[in-house]
């Protein structure tokens, strides 16, 4: 079937001016009058106390608000990140988080925490910058439905980025001083597969009919068939294979189906390399009594483009895709 894939030193300059004192003066004397002496005056400095400076740093309990008030947003959009069911989602997901870190990191690099926090605090916006930089270099891979969940993003991030937040973290909770971490493992990076014919969903059973698929593609693929928004019946059918359906309930269905790597059986999509599509002509089973003759319908569906198909395909978007 074809396809259509449709970033002073202020100089101060102090001028010392001096008093000029005149010489001895000549004039007109009279007879028997005497000159006399100017004597310079004398100016003794006079002491002025040196006021103490005030400290500059936070009190304790105005370093935890101001924790407070920078890091909530932050904690508040990785909870939410961490919970994205379809990679759209968590794109939006992934620039607010991304925002409230970056803003996170100018609030607190103002800050003068207490001294016994200096360099816990120190450490902890360094590291949260990192994680900023991070989150904002993976925003395109997100974008792109090269990342699909939230377990390939963390991967991506790296378990150092965020083991030293996390540490970090520590350090300042140590200190009685609460700041966010993300407290969940980092996965490492898999290629879960499941066998090829695997029913993912299986209703819609008892007819006669059968649905047989190819995939040549070069990526795995999870097709699924619906009546309405039921979902009927998914199956896995690896790259480059082929699978049968059998005993299919008459109907017309529509067929949706989803390729990429890394199959996730809890969120039921690929974590990487991710793609939704849907067939625009459904697929009507019809079984025919005759007399003695019984007629049905079968089907036969290419997921890759071929030479003199006669079936179009076209992307969905990830949240309205079937699960």
């Amino acid at each position: 079937m074809q396809h259509s894939r449709f970033t002073p030193i202020a100089l101060a300059c102090v001028c010392a001016l001096a008093a000029c004192t005149p010489g001895n003066g000549s004039g007109d004397g009279t007879a028997g009058g005497s000159g006399g002496r100017a004597t310079p005056a004398t100016a003794s400095p006079v002491a002025t106390p040196s006021a103490t400076p005030s400290p500059t740093w936070l009190s304790p309990d105005r370093y935890r608000a101001e924790l407070e008030a920078a890091l909530k947003p932050v904690r508040s959009s990785l909870a939410s990140l961490l919970k994205a069911r379809s990679v759209d989602t968590l794109d939006r997901r992934l620039g607010r988080t991304e925002e409230a870190v970056t803003e996170a990191v100018r609030r607190l690099r103002d800050l003068d925490p207490p001294p016994e926090a200096a360099l816990a605090h120190v450490e902890y916006v360094r590291h949260l910058a990192d994680l900023d930089l991070r989150l904002l270099r993976l925003r395109p891979d997100v974008a792109d439905h090269s990342l699909c969940t939230p377990s390939a993003l963390l991967t991506r991030v790296g378990k150092g980025t965020i083991d030293n937040l996390r540490v970090a973290a520590r350090n300042l909770k140590i200190l009685d001083y609460d700041a966010p971490a993300i407290d969940v493992k980092v996965p490492k990076r898999r290629n879960r597969r499941l066998a090829n014919g695997t029913f993912i969903r299986n209703g819609g059973r008892g007819g006669r009919g059968h649905l047989r698929i190819r995939n040549g593609l070069k990526r795995d693929a999870v097709v699924t068939l619906t009546q309405g928004k039921t979902k009927v019946l998914s199956v896995y059918v690896r790259k480059r294979s082929s699978y049968q359906i059998n005993n299919i309930r008459d109907g017309r269905y529509r067929v949706y189906f989803t390729t990429g790597t890394d199959w996730d059986r809890s969120a039921r999509t690929f974590t990487r390399n991710c793609t939704f599509e849907r067939f625009e002509r459904t697929l009507r089973f019809r079984t025919v009594y005759s007399g003695y003759t019984i007629r049905w319908r079968n089907w036969s569906l290419t997921l890759h483009p071929v030479p003199g198909g006669n079936a179009r395909t076209r992307t969905v978007r990830p949240r309205d895709y079937p699960r």
